[in-house]
């Protein structure tokens, strides 16, 4: 039963020739312990079956809605999801991964009791396309880099730990819409890493992070199969403009890092071209 006298949450489902890990997403997000939810799935001009796949859920459960759109990419799917948003909080949900049934009513719970805070994320857990049930605490390669760095807090201290790395997939944080009021849409421009440049820019604006690590809470990203981060050159290129954007707007104390791990893009991008 839907309990409308829940605050609305607005979970934003961006869909790129998605629509065969679409059913999934949609069934599990069916299943959230909370009820008073809307769902954009927002078709990015698919060339697949994404259309049939959404309508099937439109049809069945009226809090599904369908929006399309010439493909514009990510950024531009989000802000179209953000635009048809009514609810008082934001879930982005990428086509192919997961959340645990019981986050959104346990990241809208604490939200409700501590309005100070802006964003609420739990942990990201990883798993192969083959092998659903199981599940990784980090990325092949990262050994664990991310997780270290995730953190609750404010001003320098979260800038610092962005400035180091990504450490928020997308799907992991419950945000309140009035953040985008603060901080700004998802900037088109970037490709790739556009998440990072987005919670970067949160940390700057002093927006408010807690880390939320209780069972429950979890999202799940799917790897091994083709996707955006596949691109390595697209990567470091973006990987390039994100560092520039920070130099352009770290305090000095921070700007030698940066510096160096520039530095170290150009050279992978150089050794790339040869």
């Amino acid at each position: 039963m839907i309990n409308n006298m829940q605050p609305l949450v607005s979970i934003i489902v961006p869909c790129y020739n998605y629509g065969h890990y679409l059913p999934e997403t949609l069934q599990q997000l069916a299943k959230q312990q909370y009820s008073h939810w809307e769902c954009i799935i927002v078709d990015d001009g698919s060339m697949d079956n994404t259309h049939t796949v959404s309508e099937t859920f439109v049809l069945q459960d009226e809090r599904f809605k369908y929006v399309y759109q010439t493909n514009m990419g990510l950024s531009a799917a989000r802000n179209t999801g953000i635009a048809h948003a009514n609810g008082k909080y934001l879930q982005f949900l990428d086509a192919d991964d997961l959340i645990h049934t019981n986050k959104v009513a346990q990241q809208v719970a604490y939200l409700e009791n501590h309005p100070d805070v802006d964003i609420v994320y739990g942990n990201s857990l990883f798993f192969e396309d083959a092998q659903l049930n199981v599940f990784l605490t980090s990325r092949v390669g990262d050994n664990g880099n991310a997780q270290r760095m995730k953190a609750s807090g404010k001003g320098f201290d979260m800038i610092t730990r962005f400035t180091y790395n990504n450490f928020l997939e997308v799907s992991s944080p419950l945000i309140t819409k009035t953040l985008i009021d603060k901080v700004g849409l998802f900037d088109t421009s970037y490709t790739s890493y556009e998440d990072w440049q987005f919670w970067f820019r949160c940390s700057i604006k002093d927006v408010s992070f807690h880390f939320m690590p209780e069972e429950g809470t979890e999202t799940y990203i799917r790897l091994g199969h083709a996707s955006m981060m596949s691109n390595k050159n697209k990567m470091i290129i973006n990987g390039i403009k994100i560092r520039k954007y920070m130099m352009s707007r770290l305090p000095f104390s921070l700007k030698g890092y940066n510096l160096y791990r520039l530095a170290k893009l150009y050279a992978h991008l150089i050794t790339l071209s040869l």
